[in-house]
């Protein structure tokens, strides 16, 4: 008898002989204990067959003798991980064409296999479980609840505007579940102490809850706690995905349209799609959820692929906000952030006792310091951008590798004196609005006030007990929060996200506006909306003042239509990381040779055609030319980008061009799937 064996590492399942005296405990999903090198590992049995020793898995005679080691231990009486999530494990490895024992380490916390105990929870939310507030449903949430709970299993879209109540709709999908268990998925930025109450009142200690603030200790208790069957609904960010319940019935992304849904090292997994993935092997219901869906969901739900339901109206009939775009080109300013009429704005909102929201999507200080002698700026030594000047350490940050340096009083290339902050963030934001409007109090949240434990916490606390005039801060001051008393959003400088160089900036942005817009006016009173743009004719903008999400995804599809971006077609990309600037040049030569030589063997296999007349197996490959962002923690980075309607011929593509360069050395190729970033 032999098992495969999965460890927590970046490979495939290891064989071991399973000794006779073993035979009886084997089973897949337990743990064992198995010789690794010259050590032990604990891993995962992955499959029990009978074989002969000097066959591989699939029962090939190999031409070497290999002598297989023993298993030396079984450490659970029972399958710790069930054979449903086992089989997704894999699924995931091969789909991001990565390896099963990388998504195993990304589904499994690594105390299990290192035999560590779980940890007291510190409280990350009130001690005391407020009583549910149950709210009359409007008839769009009947309907649309209905559907949903007469299906067995299939996907559904739940398009709804900003404030119309999709929350309850899950969360009475999870209570219709019975005995069956609920994972609810939510961005990082999103899983805030509202939310976190709002599904303890309903379902107190039966829920469990995982995100980045938790310790190891923590996350492993509360894994335990759905492995053992204690919990009925599992509420996280991207890894809880993975919730290792044994008869799940249903399973809920909310704000499906997220960019942190998406793991951008290690294994590149979409925990949206990994979500989709697992409805479909287990037999059940999935909600993707969204005020703004992605243009990728929106077209599948349009296509028949998803259910689509939708609700229309706030709770309550509430107004939508009003929306008014700013021209910075020639409204009057005193300050480089915000215009005089926001200012009046702002202070009019104040004398009222009601609460605003301001956004700038860019963190510290100033983006970058200039000397205006000879145009010097300071750049990260170790990534190819500049360095964002950062007023309360008097350092100049990376954003990308977390490095810093000390600015010099004097320019480091010419020795001259006239530096300059050129640019905005939310700290300069922040002192301008203190010193326009003394008299209010402000909070800013953004990644630098909000490092420490329960920091984000006690920022959304004091917002909801109104000890807070105006918090302003990057994205997260967008997502997910309901604060009744906001009657005011603001977007300073909406410039920052609107021109980078990926094909989904537009639609990142719209999402954005759109989502900030809807935190105003959830009250008694209406909301209104200003958004800070020098680029006020640019299209985003008419369909984010009239909340026209099917104006803008219009427009947006026939711009992809004619480029064939998804949703028309599939992406992967393929990343190249090298020590040395000349070297990479240099081997990217080597490779673009043996591209050509795969296309010109394909062509002739007839597996990709010309990209236009090609059918549905036609690969088109872009590139490669070095990433926008060219260096990164000291790695040059080039890239190649693989398009078509196949996904099956784009990975079968991606997996040919990575064995043909698996020999060069001085090279590190990464691959990301359905990209969802190409910078």
């Amino acid at each position: 008898m032999q098992a495969d064996i999965l460890f927590p590492i970046n490979a495939e399942a290891f064989t071991y002989i399973i000794p006779e005296e073993l035979e009886a405990k084997i089973k897949i999903g337990v743990r064992v204990l198995a010789p690794f090198k010259r050590g032990k590992k604990v891993g995962i049995v992955q499959s029990v067959e009978l074989r002969s020793q000097n066959t591989d898995n699939a029962g090939f005679s190999l031409r070497k003798e290999i002598t297989l080691k023993p298993i030396e231990a079984v450490l659970d009486n029972e399958p710790l991980i069930y054979e449903n999530l086992l089989k997704l494990i894999k699924w995931a490895g091969q789909y991001y064409i990565s390896t099963s024992g990388l998504a195993l380490k990304n589904a499994v916390p690594s105390g299990i296999f290192e035999g560590k105990k779980s940890g007291r929870s510190r409280i990350t939310y009130d001690e005391e479980v407020k009583p549910a507030k149950i709210f009359a449903l409007t008839d769009e949430q009947k309907k649309a609840l209905s559907v949903i709970n007469d299906a067995r299993s299939g996907a559904f879209l739940l398009h709804g505007v900003t404030g119309s109540g999709k929350t309850e709709v899950y969360i009475r999908a999870i209570e219709a579940l019975g005995d069956k268990e609920a994972i609810v998925l939510v961005p990082e930025i999103a899983l805030t102490a509202q939310m976190i109450d709002r599904f303890r009142s309903r379902f107190g200690e039966k829920a469990a809850f995982f995100h980045s603030g938790l310790s190891p200790g923590e996350r492993l208790s509360q894994w335990w706690k759905i492995r053992n069957g204690e919990v009925k609904v599992a509420l996280g960010v991207r890894s809880a995905v993975f919730a290792p319940f044994k008869s799940p019935g249903l399973i809920v992304i909310d704000e499906e349209h997220e960019a942190s849904y998406k793991q951008f090292e290690g294994l590149r997994y979409s925990a949206r799609d990994v979500a989709l993935a697992r409805a479909k092997l287990e037999g059940i219901k999935i909600i993707l959820g969204s005020a703004t869906p992605s243009m990728e969901t929106f077209y599948h739900a349009k296509k028949g692929k998803l259910a689509y339901l939708e609700l229309k109206q706030r709770i309550e009939r509430k107004p939508m906000p009003r929306v008014e775009i700013l021209d910075m080109t020639t409204e009057e300013k005193k300050t480089l952030s915000y215009s005089d009429k926001l200012l009046s704005v702002l202070k009019e909102n104040i004398s009222l006792g009601r609460q605003s929201l301001i956004m700038l999507n860019r963190r510290g200080y100033s983006p970058f310091l200039i000397c205006t002698d000879c145009g010097y700026t300071y750049k990260c030594p170790a990534c190819s951008i500049t360095l964002t000047y950062h007023k309360d350490t008097k350092t100049l940050n990376c954003h990308y590798c977390g490095s810093y340096l000390k600015p010099q009083d004097v320019c480091p290339q010419c020795k001259g004196v006239k530096v300059k902050y050129i640019g905005a963030g939310t700290q300069r934001a922040e002192e301008e609005l203190i010193a326009a409007i003394p008299e209010l109090s402000l909070k800013r949240m953004d990644r630098d006030t909000t490092r420490r434990k329960l920091s984000h916490y006690r920022i959304v606390k004091d917002m909801e007990d109104k000890k807070i005039d105006v918090l302003l801060g990057t994205q997260m001051v967008a997502k997910g929060h309901d604060f009744p008393n906001v009657t005011v959003a603001a977007v300073v400088l909406a410039d920052v996200a609107l021109n980078l160089p990926d094909f989904r900036s537009p639609e990142r942005t719209f999402q954005l506006f759109t989502q900030l817009a809807g935190r105003a006016g959830r009250g008694d009173f209406p909301g209104d909306v200003y958004i800070q743009t020098y680029e006020p004719h640019h299209y985003v903008f008419d369909y984010v003042r009239d909340h026209d999400y099917t104006g803008f995804y219009q427009k947006e599809l026939d711009l992809r239509r004619e480029l064939s971006y998804p949703p028309f077609s599939k992406l992967i990309r393929i990343i190249f990381n090298f020590k040395n600037k000349e070297n990479a040049a240099k081997v990217m030569r080597v490779v673009s040779a043996r591209l050509k030589k795969i296309t010109a063997a394909q062509d002739s296999r007839s597996r990709i055609q010309d990209p236009r007349s090609a059918g549905e197996a036609g690969v088109e490959i872009l590139g490669p030319a070095p990433a926008p962002v060219e260096k990164i923690r000291n790695l040059w980075r080039w890239h190649l980008i693989l398009k078509g309607k196949n996904s099956k011929a784009l990975r079968r593509t991606a997996a040919e061009i990575l064995e043909t360069i698996k020999d060069i050395k001085g090279m590190k190729a990464d691959v990301d799937v359905d990209p969802i970033n190409l910078l």
